[in-house]
């Protein structure tokens, strides 16, 4: 590793972990084409710690949230209806979280294999394109009523809302599918407003970000990698570090603006681009 890789590695983690362009198939797809070995292969500790860049860029970005989600817990704080809602909210993000959960073990096996070639991150990355260009819009009442937008922690319907995201962030376990572009579109297809939708997804992959972190860490630890690791000067993983929180929190607050002018449905376009060109080299 060196300065150079390390922040143009933390750029790309991100700025692809919230933007719908998926940050796996771009991981799939740079190992397999860049020609530098220190880039292909950064090291197990350099990439849990551009995931804690990105965990902590969601966490302060969404800090109001985050907090009143703690104080919910706590009880404390707030009205009761306010502790309540907080916690019907919490309740939500587990539910949710337990599709990918129970894909992420029944099909461990085939996750990891998707990983080896970029023939699937490439595919991942139409599909994506795909929803992004298809589902631009939510659906409309057939009344001639506006479009339906609310808030998400609203029961019963929440727990619907819930499960349909959860599938959407399910799908995303496997490379080049986009888990903030499926959340947000499964969001919206559901009624919720862009900026809730936004917020429940990246709430949602909070603990997701720090279940495979902490998951990749246990098994680095076990099999002798983070010791192997150790090659990596402090500089470096800083560096990694506080590019990838940079740019996350950038990548953040572009798609709420882009939601806000409904503009989130062009990353398809690129989406489309990028994996049109990996199909391609897959079968050259």
């Amino acid at each position: 590793m060196n300065i150079g890789a390390s922040l143009l590695l933390g750029i790309v983690q991100g700025l692809t972990e919230f933007l719908p362009v998926s940050s796996s198939g771009h991981l799939v797809l740079g190992r397999a084409l860049l020609p530098d070995e220190a880039l292909r292969s950064p090291g197990v500790l350099f990439e849990i710690v551009v995931h804690l860049g990105t965990l902590a860029a969601a966490l302060i970005y969404l800090r109001r949230e985050v907090f009143g989600l703690l104080r919910s817990l706590a009880g404390t704080g707030g009205t009761t209806s306010e502790v309540r809602a907080g916690r019907q909210l919490l309740g939500l993000l587990l539910i949710a979280s337990i599709p990918a959960a129970i894909v992420g073990i029944t099909f461990q096996d085939q996750i990891h294999h998707a990983f080896s070639g970029i023939g699937f991150a490439a595919g991942g990355l139409v599909l994506t394109g795909a929803v992004l260009l298809c589902f631009r819009r939510p659906p409309t009442k057939t009344g001639g009523d506006a479009t339906r937008t609310r808030a998400i922690p609203l029961l019963p319907r929440g727990l619907a809302d819930a499960l349909w995201i959860g599938i959407a962030q399910a799908a995303a376990i496997f490379p080049g599918v986009s888990r903030s572009g499926l959340t947000i579109v499964a969001g919206r297809q559901r009624g919720v407003s862009p900026a809730d939708a936004a917020r429940f997804s990246f709430l949602l992959s909070a603990p997701a970000i720090a279940g495979a972190t902490l998951l990749e860490g246990a098994s680095a630890f076990g099999n002798g990698a983070l010791a192997e690791a150790g090659g990596i000067v402090a500089l470096e993983l800083t560096v990694g570090f506080l590019t990838a929180f940079v740019a996350g929190t950038f990548a953040l607050r572009w798609v709420f603006d882009w939601l806000a002018r409904e503009r989130f449905h062009q990353f398809g376009w690129y989406c489309l681009s990028v994996g049109g060109i990996g199909i391609g080299l897959s079968s050259a």
